[in-house]
């Protein structure tokens, strides 16, 4: 694929063009000469007759007033149709003989005057007969979501006459009351307010015809009543809350419908799942197979380990629409399986996996057990009863140091439950209230809620928390009453936080809980803030992710970061809009964060990163791509990300290692210094402090007994004036 210049705006942090947003693309088969392409964008119908190099303005095109829903297809004789919706200048439904002069042929009367989104399907076998499926609110056949949202849709046939088209010279009918509406909360069409809708007639049979909301429906007498239509895809039909069925082999929010040219018994169908076929589409029962093998494009909205298993292959992910997934294999060809299905969310392991979370749209969770294939053998909803005001994706988080406490973000208020482990599993599907606390007010800003959480591990019990209007906020000892939090945003010029932007993440170094950087995911807003002191002060940290340093300009959205401690040294790992990117530095304006595997995420959108740094495991969830993992265990892991001359300044090292009775820490003091040295365990868990305190400039040498420390990954961090340098120790038999 190459990018059309004409369409390429270069401004991926605003809308500044109406080529950002595109429903449709048709092309035309009658033009022998040309190469004709229409597109149909937000605003405009535009034509090129060069393939895409130049374009012309066909319908709308205005930027004062504009309609946001658009349409276009050509049948194979070169007759244009377009939709445009009721809330701009040059509403309507168009029709052009040659895409050239185009005539508005809506109904004078009996149409809806307000319209969304309406798409066209032709009658192959009868290009004067063309269907317009739309969403019409307040007029056609109402239908009243499982929500409980009343949503109104319409569907018409439109037979071309004479003339022009308009008037006498096209005739309509309307079928909206044979739209289906009967049977359970989720049998019904429905199209989410124009998000999914689709029409289409059997290229041989022009009885046939197939609407797609939700679901996939199939009508024999071309919906001209409703005792020929059958439900055939989407949700399961008959679905009931809490526990939501899929179709078999397919899946709900359709979009896109076609036919294989050589025989149209052969149908596809494209929707939030993928792409589905099926050999005999007008069977009683119509049997799916899924075309998704191998096909990467999963939407991940979050991912997760067992921080505290090194080695283990479990990952788990929440995908947008796809619900919660799992593996516990790093073969690529090896099928995952979806423990809860919805909008996948926040999702979480326990340590050694004693514990899943998985979590869907709008903050409702479940607790569960799975075996070793990924089932689910025990849940329960442990969301607590009160929460509102959830963002649809709403962040969890379970204490490092204590995987029985979490803490929830709800609206303005956090919560958090102390015992995850006193919760039964009692397949219960409703909101429960064992063992949760909430905190009052934790965010004093109204209008505000809660975005990002995180808890530290060195000193434990610190809860950081931030917020959509670009606030920061600590809580000390968060694990027993309901302390104050403290206001710890940056204020100080020129290192002030952006007014009222979007905290997405906190990252919290896990060896010193003072060392945190904050992300910022809005775009044309300085993205990342780095602390060394708990939040009193602060000083930018995006380096060259931005443009300009005030973080204006055609930077990336910034959605994650993680610090990661490696043998020699520390890696700071941030995604993005534009790929996963990586120094092992922070130099203020002037961080240099180099993109990680070109090759293979690319410029994919990254939404989340999780790391365990007893193995080097870093995973990667990304919200088109699918979920990539590596492991980093030195900073010569990292592409082209230069070692830097600081982290050898005190040439720090132990002898022997791995060692099983002791082993001696040595390094090097240029000048007098304060200094401290600390261990901390594969979890960061401060295991022992051997120095704290001034020290003569010279050789210095310290020895580490193993004592009572079991095998595995430990941490040698050595602090001298502030400027830290970190080593792995590991102890062995």
């Amino acid at each position: 694929w190459t990018s059309l210049a004409a369409t390429a705006a270069n401004t991926p942090q605003s809308f500044t063009s109406f080529w950002d947003l595109i429903w449709n693309v048709a092309t035309n088969p009658a033009d022998t000469v040309n190469d004709d392409v229409y597109a149909a964008t937000l605003g405009a119908v535009y034509k090129s007759t060069n393939g895409g190099t130049s374009w012309t303005t066909s319908l709308g095109g205005s930027t004062s007033a504009y309609s946001y829903f658009t349409d276009v297809k050509v049948t194979t004789k070169g007759v244009v149709y377009a939709t445009l919706s009721s809330d701009g200048p040059q509403k309507g439904i168009w029709r052009s003989p040659n895409g050239i002069t185009f005539t508005n042929i809506l109904p004078v009367s009996g149409f809806p005057t307000s319209y969304n989104r309406m798409v066209i399907g032709v009658n192959p076998q009868n290009e004067n007969e063309i269907y317009i499926l739309g969403n019409t609110p307040g007029f056609g056949t109402p239908d009243t979501n499982y929500l409980g949202d009343l949503e109104w849709n319409s569907l018409w046939k439109y037979t071309y006459v004479s003339g022009t088209g308009d008037s006498a010279g096209g005739i309509w009918t309307n079928l909206s009351a044979n739209l289906p509406n009967n049977g359970g909360l989720f049998d019904k069409y429905n199209c989410q307010g124009s998000y999914d809708i689709v029409v289409k007639v059997k290229p041989n049979d022009s009885n046939v015809v197939y609407i797609g909301g939700t679901n996939l429906y199939r009508s024999t007498s071309a919906f001209a009543d409703t005792t020929h239509t059958t439900f055939i895809g989407g949700y399961k039909h008959g679905a009931t809350l809490p526990v939501v069925n899929m179709f078999a082999n397919h899946h709900p929010d359709q979009h896109v419908i076609f036919f294989s040219p050589t025989n149209p018994d052969v149908m596809y169908s494209g929707n939030d799942g993928g792409v589905f076929k099926t050999t005999n589409d007008t069977a009683a029962t119509v049997a799916w197979s899924s075309l998704n093998n191998g096909y990467t494009n999963t939407m991940f909205y979050t991912v997760a380990v067992d921080h505290a298993s090194p080695g283990n292959n479990i990952v788990i992910g929440g995908a947008q629409d796809n619900g919660s997934w799992y593996t516990n294999t790093a073969n690529v060809t090896t099928p995952w399986v979806t423990p809860r299905g919805g909008d996948g969310s926040f999702c979480a392991i326990a340590d050694n996996q004693t514990a899943y979370y998985f979590s869907i749209q709008n903050g409702k969770i479940m607790r569960a057990t799975l075996d070793a294939n990924g089932n689910v053998t025990n849940f329960a909803r442990i969301d607590p009863i009160g929460g509102k005001n959830y963002l649809f994706v709403n962040p969890f988080i379970l204490d490092p140091n204590n995987n029985n406490i979490m803490y929830l973000a709800g609206g303005k208020n956090l919560w958090r439950n102390n015992n995850l482990s006193g919760i039964p599993y009692a397949s219960n599907w409703d909101s429960i209230s064992t063992n949760w606390t909430e905190f009052p007010d934790t965010v004093p800003l109204a209008g505000s809620f809660i975005t990002a959480v995180t808890v530290s591990t060195t000193p434990a019990n610190r809860v950081y928390y931030g917020t959509d209007h670009g606030k920061l906020y600590r809580i000390d000892n968060a694990n027993t009453g309901t302390p104050t939090e403290i206001n710890i945003s940056g204020t100080t010029y020129p290192n002030a936080f952006p007014a009222n932007a979007y905290i997405n993440c906190i990252a919290v170094d896990p060896l010193n809980a003072n060392n945190l950087m904050v992300v910022f995911s809005n775009y044309s807003v300085y993205s990342i803030y780095y602390s060394s002191n708990g939040g009193t002060t602060w000083a930018k940290a995006a380096g060259n992710l931005e443009q300009n340093s005030s973080g204006s300009g055609n930077g990336p959205s910034c959605r994650w970061a993680s610090i990661m401690h490696v043998s020699d040294g520390t890696v700071y790992l941030v995604a993005t809009s534009t790929g996963l990117y990586a120094t092992d530095t922070l130099k203020g304006t002037s961080t240099v964060f180099v993109q990680q595997v070109s090759n293979l995420i690319g410029n994919a959108v990254c939404d989340m990163i999780d790391v365990r740094p007893s193995d080097g495991l870093v995973v990667v969830a990304t919200h088109s791509h699918g979920i990539y993992s590596t492991h980093i265990t030195s900073v010569g892991n990292v592409a082209d990300v230069p070692v830097t001359a600081e982290k050898d300044a005190f040439n720090l090292s132990n002898y022997p290692n791995p060692f099983s009775i002791s082993t001696h820490i040595t390094f090097q003091l240029n000048s007098n210094a304060m200094v401290t040295i600390s261990v901390f365990d594969a979890l960061g868990r401060k295991m022992t402090t051997l120095q704290n305190g001034e020290l003569s400039a010279g050789k210095q040498e310290f020895t580490l007994q193993k004592n009572n420390f079991s095998d595995g990954l430990y941490y040698c961090v050595l602090t001298v004036n502030g400027v830290e340098q970190v080593r792995k120790m590991i102890v062995t038999h």
